[in-house]
């Protein structure tokens, strides 16, 4: 699954860049098993959501500028028969048989 993939590379890239040891574009991007330019456009797609990641050539590793990383949680568990039932997402509840619009026609 693609998007697992997706968000184990941003905790991974958090991780790193809040412990200041990337290391150089290259090393950081093998690292993420993505090309330098894929770890440029992730960069980039966090800056758009202010999120300022900048590489350090002094400590030789991506930095955080104006925050101190970010929060990214998932969880994935199977459910069991029963706590499938608790689950309405997605489901249409019709808590009235029929409505009526102001005029007073019926709708079904």
């Amino acid at each position: 699954m693609e998007f697992i993939k997706q968000i184990e590379r941003l905790q991974l890239l958090n991780k790193l860049v809040k412990e200041k040891r990337t290391g150089s574009p290259e090393e950081l991007a093998k690292r993420l098993s993505v090309s330098r330019a894929k770890l440029y456009l992730i960069l980039e797609e966090l800056r758009d959501r202010n999120v300022y990641i900048k590489f350090n050539k002094r400590i030789n590793s991506f930095e955080y500028e104006a925050c101190r990383g970010i929060n990214l949680e998932f969880s994935f568990r199977i459910l069991r028969q029963d706590e499938e039932k608790l689950i309405n997402g997605g489901k249409i509840l019709n808590f009235f048989s029929e409505s009526i619009i102001l005029d007073g026609a019926k709708l079904s």
